[in-house]
């Protein structure tokens, strides 16, 4: 199981784009658009700057232990994981300008607009490519 979710992200880093996150009991995709913050300059940007995270999409940061929302225009959704892609906790809402430690054990985190998942700790999660729906 920890392979699987970090070679999905390992995966992930090769394509870059065109990635979704999926709960694994059922395969439901969760994020149509899931977008990868693993270099340091990557994560420490962040979701800076936008005006705005619309609601099919998501920032997945590893290896990742605390986040800040400094410089950021809208409050949001953090989803802590371990190295197998659990929940290991949620924080909600979480407004401009805060500073966040995360859950021991963390290892990487999502971020979506607030109310967009509906996450419980301990549920699984991995990170796939988006499959073309088009005819």
């Amino acid at each position: 199981m920890v392979q699987d979710f970090e070679a999905s992200i390992r995966g992930g880093r090769k394509q870059r784009e065109n990635l979704c996150l999926v709960r694994t009991t059922d395969e439901t995709v969760l994020l149509t658009r899931l977008r990868l913050a693993t270099t340091f300059w990557s994560r420490l940007r962040g979701l800076q700057f936008r005006p705005q995270l619309e609601p099919e999409c998501g920032l997945l940061l590893s290896p990742c232990s605390s986040l800040h929302t400094c410089l950021m225009r809208f409050p949001i959704d953090v989803f802590m994981l371990d190295r197998c892609g659990v929940v290991l906790g949620v924080r909600r809402d979480l407004r401009p300008w805060r500073v966040l430690i995360c859950e021991k054990r963390t290892q990487s985190v999502i971020e979506t607009a607030t109310g967009v998942l509906e996450l419980l700790q301990g549920e699984t999660l991995a990170v796939r490519p988006q499959i073309d729906r088009q005819g």
